[in-house]
């Protein structure tokens, strides 16, 4: 007992002591960081730096004498020029007994060519400019767009126009994307991801709705080359797009 006094009144025996309780102090703090730094804030508590003005570049409106409306934005850092015409359609608009009508409309629209030109024919003509022209209809619009060199802007824009103005819907096309669309729906049960979210999609929208709407074999079926003529020629015109 008498060692042990006088240790506890050395300075050193002390200092050492007190060395060792900071530094337990220390790895226990330092052990607790990551649980501290994992802990979830409250969105009330979270902070983010604020967000950098939205900087529009100019542009030029135009609105043309059959009612389009046109955005023209110049770039001439490349000599390449391109646009997208925004349609005001979608397959929300299609049949309940006719699901598929849209999106077939907008793929044969280019690949079924035009009264002029074949879907082939365009292909090559395209192909050789290295240019694109490509429409596609999704659940809320639709969409034509091109892009080409400006030494060929004329030849793509007749090309692009025409696609817009003179589809052909050729048949075989039409065969061939609902060969397309029939293989889709023998794949859809393929991931359980895809299952899920199309159900999850029908519990928030309801089973009819247009944006939970799942495409059937028989509604393949259903659908004709006329019934791609009277869907385009409702929602494709000028007043009803902007370019």
């Amino acid at each position: 007992m008498t060692n042990l006094k006088s240790k506890s009144q050395n300075p050193k025996y002390l200092k050492w002591i007190g060395l060792l309780v900071v530094t337990m102090l220390v790895v226990v703090l330092v052990s607790r960081l990551p649980a501290i730094a994992d802990t979830p804030r409250h969105y009330d508590e979270l902070e983010f730096d604020p967000l950098p003005p939205i900087q529009l570049p100019d542009y030029t409106r135009y609105q043309l004498d059959n009612g389009m409306v046109v955005y023209l934005m110049e770039d001439h850092e490349l000599p390449l020029v391109s646009g997208t015409a925004m349609i005001r359609t979608g397959d929300r608009l299609e049949p309940a007994d006719k699901i598929g009508l849209a999106t077939m409309a907008g793929v044969v629209m280019r690949t079924g060519g035009t009264t002029e030109h074949s879907g082939n024919e365009l292909n090559v003509l395209l192909e050789e400019k290295a240019a694109s022209v490509e429409t596609s209809i999704d659940t809320s619009s639709g969409s034509a767009s091109f892009s080409a060199l400006s030494e060929d802007l004329d030849l793509v824009f007749d090309l692009f126009a025409e696609v817009i103005q003179k589809p052909a819907f050729a048949r075989s096309k039409l065969a061939l994307a609902k060969q397309q669309l029939a293989g889709q729906i023998a794949r859809r049960n393929d991931d359980p991801g895809d299952i899920a979210s199309r159900e999850f999609t029908k519990l928030i929208y309801g089973d009819t709705s247009p944006y939970a709407r799942t495409i059937e074999y028989e509604h393949l079926d259903n659908i004709s080359r006329n019934d791609l003529i009277t869907f385009s020629q409702r929602y494709v015109y000028p007043e009803n797009m902007i370019l």
